[in-house]
């Protein structure tokens, strides 16, 4: 009897794992989101002569949603205020905005959310200086991007998948 019992137990507990596993073998490619990988103005550098255009570089070619506005820059001076214009021109792997006239000298933030080639919304920012000299940067700054790593969803599987089996192991013990 406790040979059956442990077979059962095992059973269960591979085709919980075989399940697990199925579910989370398309997680690495959704995952693999694009990432900026290049800038002008690049991140967290000072410019001295304001720029006409901001244009962004990704690692992977940029899906066009036709008339959707899905890819888009937006550029705040330091009071906040709008200096990009609605412009954007997608291009392969690279989006560009245009900048109207700014005089207002500071930390500069860009705003992008652009759909990489899986088709998923990808969202990060990153500042600049313009007025080198004037105002001191507030140290190097990363590009953020808003994808999850794969690793908290393998983590949060493997805890539920232990507590489901230690509750069946302990049910089935307990019921003998």
């Amino acid at each position: 009897m406790k040979n059956r019992t442990q077979r059962n137990s095992t059973k269960i507990f591979a085709h919980i794992l075989v399940a697990t596993l199925f579910a989370f073998s398309g997680s690495s490619i959704a995952q693999a989101h694009t990432k900026l990988i290049a800038a002008n103005p690049a991140a967290a550098s000072e410019v001295s002569q304001w720029p006409t255009q901001i244009k962004l570089e990704f690692d992977e070619e940029l899906q066009n949603l036709g008339d959707e506005k899905a890819n888009f820059i937006v550029v705040n001076n330091a009071l906040g205020d709008q200096v990009s214009e609605s412009d954007e021109v997608l291009s392969g792997n690279t989006i560009t905005v245009t900048l109207s006239a700014n005089e207002v000298k500071g930390p500069v933030l860009v705003f992008y959310h652009v759909v990489s080639g899986d088709g998923h919304p990808v969202e990060g920012e990153y500042k600049f200086t313009y007025g080198v000299g004037e105002v001191t940067a507030q140290g190097v700054e990363e590009p953020e991007s808003t994808s999850l790593p794969i690793g908290i969803y393998i983590a949060s599987a493997v805890f539920i998948i232990s507590g489901l089996f230690f509750s069946i192991f302990a049910y089935r013990r307990r019921n003998k």
